[in-house]
């Protein structure tokens, strides 16, 4: 029977000029083997356990979006900022939240479970490991998200009762995947992401987190990338929410590999750098960091069944002679496909670059790799320009600063230009705009800017970043 995928790989440079160091980009696709598909048997889907994380904190009873019509009826507050009380047909982000999850689980079959944790400065688990087919129980819990919480936002806390939900179940042979909402920024985020990422180690978590409000979609992204399988959005209103979190659940009743990982030996003589995942969606996860065997171990725990899975990192090499030839890497896919009884298959390959005395060769480069990596590098700059309007929000930027930022959004432009995408340059003309007016950046054009930067099938448009 015919393996399930394809591993390949791509540089963009496939040709280095002799005895001169460089920096090599290197792409990793894991494609579906179309021969594979026409062999196996239908599958049906591999039952999951869907975890709910939903944000209950006080900034929860906000409407979602503005509503001009609203009849205000009092004065409130929202997490500690002056708010009005106000009569209206658009829904609270609490109340999309509970119509959201009650889609979700209706979207289930009878052999899923389901967790629902609310949370605000402290976790309540309303639901633990339910059958979607006991509706009086999924009923109440659902409920419940009315009317707990009303604190601060404390997300670690809803990470680690899932550690204690998880710790005292059987779930197996269950897919797991954790789906959050929240629209506060986390009071403790370093102890947040540590313990999201231990939990999603320990448990095989990919992380899905949506945005909404006045969240950081910087931080949900942080969040994501605890697991490779992970994911983030940013949501405007009730309809965009609704359908995020429905293809949450139609991707997961959609797996078709578990156990994966992403195994890179890397040449003890090249410095790695950056790692972006560019596909199913855009992912900028940092400096690689390999272990003392030289060893980087990707876990992407889950893959879609038709779904191409991909990784660009870049590196630097050292010279050598022409005609010599560098093993960068060697790559090692390992799953299992449960649907064709297929368990710890592998698939290996060596990424080779090769010097040369040709300058014409050392001149070539790959097209598709560098239209991936300027698709991807957007994340990484939007990322870095959140950072420096946070720096000056807080009152501690300088003239420097203030600079980068003007710059940042210029090559912004350029790209977009570049990518011939006039559209979206006029957006990013905006936001210089904004910034030499205000000397900051709004929070909601930061989230739909880094939204739209995971976009990896498609050029990212206008329509995703409307400002």
């Amino acid at each position: 029977m015919a393996d399930a995928f394809i591993l390949r790989w791509k540089l963009d440079r496939p040709y280095l000029e002799q005895n001169t160091p460089g920096d090599v980009y290197a792409l990793v696709t894991i494609e579906p083997n179309p021969a594979a598909v026409v062999s196996a048997p239908a599958a049906a889907s591999i039952p999951t356990h869907l975890i709910l994380l939903v944000d209950v904190s006080e900034s929860m009873d906000v409407l979602v979006r503005r509503d001009p019509n609203a009849q205000k009826v009092g004065a409130a507050s929202a997490e500690g900022k002056a708010a009005q009380r106000v009569v209206s047909d658009v829904p609270s982000r609490r109340e999309m939240a509970a119509g959201v999850v009650q889609k979700m689980i209706e979207r289930l079959h009878g052999d899923d479970l389901v967790t629902l944790i609310a949370f605000d400065d402290k976790a309540h688990v309303l639901a633990k490991a339910l059958s979607p087919n006991d509706m009086d129980a999924v009923c109440s819990a659902i409920q419940k998200i009315h009317s707990e919480g009303g604190g601060g936002t404390a997300i670690g806390k809803a990470f680690e009762s899932i550690r204690d939900v998880l710790s005292s179940i059987e779930d197996a042979p269950r897919t797991r995947k954790v789906v959050l909402l929240t629209d506060g920024e986390d009071k403790e985020p370093d102890s947040t992401l540590a313990i999201a990422k231990s939990v999603g180690w320990d448990f095989k978590l990919p992380i899905v987190a949506f945005g909404t409000g006045e969240c950081k979609i910087a931080f949900l992204t942080e969040l994501a990338k605890t697991s490779l399988a992970g994911a983030f959005n940013h949501i405007r209103d009730e309809t965009v929410a609704q359908k995020l979190f429905g293809q949450a659940v139609n991707s997961q009743k959609n797996i078709q590999a578990t156990n994966v990982q992403l195994q890179l030996w890397l040449s003890p003589e090249l410095q790695v750098r950056e790692l972006y995942r560019t596909k199913p969606e855009i992912l900028f996860v940092g400096d690689l960091v390999p272990d003392a065997n030289h060893l980087i171990s990707l876990r992407l725990e889950q893959m879609e069944r038709g779904k191409a899975y991909e990784f660009l990192f870049r590196c630097t090499l050292p010279g050598r002679a022409a005609n010599q030839r560098l093993r960068i890497a060697k790559a090692t896919l390992t799953y299992d496909v449960p649907s064709m009884q297929k368990k710890d298959e592998k698939l290996e390959s060596n990424i080779v670059v090769e010097f040369t005395a040709d300058a014409n060769r050392a001149a070539e480069r790959s097209g598709d790799v560098r239209k991936v990596l300027a698709r991807a590098e957007v994340q990484r700059q939007v990322l870095f320009l959140q950072g420096k309007i946070d720096i000056l929000k807080a009152g501690g930027g300088t003239q420097r600063d203030r600079e980068i930022v003007a710059r940042l959004l210029e090559a912004l432009i350029k790209k977009f230009e570049d990518f011939g995408d006039q559209a979206t340059a006029n957006q990013y003309r905006g936001m210089k705009d904004e910034f030499t007016r205000k000397g900051t950046i709004s929070q909601e054009m930061l989230n739909r800017s880094l939204a739209a930067s995971s976009r990896a099938e498609e050029m990212v448009m206008a329509g995703d970043i409307d400002f």
